[in-house]
C-alpha cells in the first residue's frame, strides 16, 4: 500500500516537471520566434511604412525649427568661404568674378538642398528597403526535434532527472527572455535613431558647402546616415546566418541524440545571434567609414 502510494508521487512529480519541462521550452521557441520575426519585419520597413504620423510630425518640426538654422549655418558658411576666396586671391587683387558666379551657383545648389533635405533623407531608407527586399528571406524556425529529443532523454518515472531538466529548461528561458529584449532593443532603437537623425537633416547638410573643418560635419552626417541604411542589411544577414546555424544544430542533433547537447545549441545559436545583432552598427559605420 505504502509502495503504492510513493509511487503515485514519483508519478505525478515527474508528470508535473516533465509538463513544465515541456511549457518552458514550448515558451522558449515563441518568445524567441516572435522577436526573430520581429527583426525580420522591421529591418524592411520605411521611417513612412513605421509610422506616417510620426514622420509627419518629424517633417513639421524640421520645417519650423530646425531649417531656419540650417538656414543660418548656409549664411556663415557662404560668407566664410567668400572670405576664404577673397584671402586666397591676394587680398583681392586677383579676384576672378568667375568664381564668384560659382560659388553662388553652389550656394543656390545647397539652398535647394536643404529645402529637400527630410526627402532626401527618407530616400536613403527606401533604398535600404530595396536593398533588403533583393535580399532573400530565410525561413527561421527553431527545429521541433530540439524540444522532442530534450523530453524523450528523460527516463519515465525518474524524478530527480525531471527536476533537473525542469531548472535547466528554466534557466534557458530566463536566458531567452534576456536575450529576446536585446533583440527587441537592437531593432526599436533603430528605428528611433533614424527617426532623430531625418529630424535633423538639414543642419549638417548645410555644412556640405565647405571643404574644411565645417563640411566635416556633413560628411560625418552623411556617413552615419548611410550605416544606419546598411545596418538593416546586416541584421538580415544576419537572421540567413542564423537559420543556417539552425539547420546545423538541428544535423547535430539527430547525430548526437542528446536532449541536453541539443537545449545546449539551440541557446548558443540563439546568444551568436544576439551578439551579431548588436554588433551590426557598429560593423556597418566601418564600412562606410564613419566615426
Amino acid at each position: 500500500m505504502i509502495d503504492e502510494i510513493i509511487g503515485g508521487i514519483k508519478d505525478f512529480l515527474f508528470d508535473m516537471f516533465k509538463g513544465g519541462t515541456k511549457s518552458f521550452l514550448d515558451m522558449i521557441t515563441e518568445l524567441f520566434q516572435k522577436s526573430v520575426d520581429t527583426v525580420q519585419t522591421n529591418v524592411s520597413e520605411t521611417p513612412t511604412e513605421f509610422s506616417q504620423t510620426i514622420v509627419d510630425n518629424l517633417r513639421v518640426i524640421s520645417d519650423t525649427a530646425i531649417l531656419p538654422v540650417a538656414g543660418l549655418i548656409l549664411t556663415y558658411v557662404f560668407c566664410f568661404e567668400l572670405y576664404q576666396m577673397v584671402v586666397e586671391k591676394n587680398r583681392g587683387g586677383d579676384f576672378e568674378t568667375g568664381q564668384l558666379m560659382f560659388l553662388i551657383i553652389k550656394t543656390s545648389a545647397m539652398i535647394l538642398l536643404l529645402s529637400n533635405a527630410f526627402d532626401i533623407t527618407l530616400a536613403v531608407f527606401d533604398l535600404g528597403k530595396w536593398i533588403t527586399n533583393n535580399v532573400p528571406t530565410a525561413t527561421l524556425k527553431i527545429p521541433d526535434s530540439i524540444a522532442k529529443n530534450f523530453l524523450d532523454s528523460m527516463k519515465d518515472g525518474d524524478v530527480g532527472a525531471a527536476i533537473s531538466s525542469w531548472v535547466v529548461t528554466c534557466i534557458a528561458l530566463i536566458i531567452t527572455f534576456v536575450m529576446s529584449g536585446i533583440i527587441y532593443l537592437v531593432a526599436w532603437s533603430r528605428i528611433v535613431t533614424i527617426m532623430l537623425y531625418i529630424s535633423v537633416a538639414p543642419i549638417p547638410f548645410a555644412t556640405l558647402l565647405n571643404r574644411d573643418w565645417v563640411g566635416s560635419i556633413g560628411q560625418a552626417y552623411v556617413k552615419n546616415l548611410l550605416a544606419l541604411m546598411l545596418q538593416g542589411y546586416f541584421m538580415l544577414v544576419c537572421l540567413i546566418v542564423y537559420a543556417g546555424l539552425l539547420e546545423k544544430a538541428s544535423g547535430l542533433i539527430t547525430t548526437e541524440g542528446s536532449g541536453l547537447y541539443g537545449l545546449m545549441l539551440m541557446v548558443v545559436s540563439m546568444a551568436i545571434l544576439v551578439v551579431t545583432l548588436t554588433r551590426t552598427h557598429s560593423l556597418a559605420k566601418s564600412v562606410v567609414g564613419a566615426i
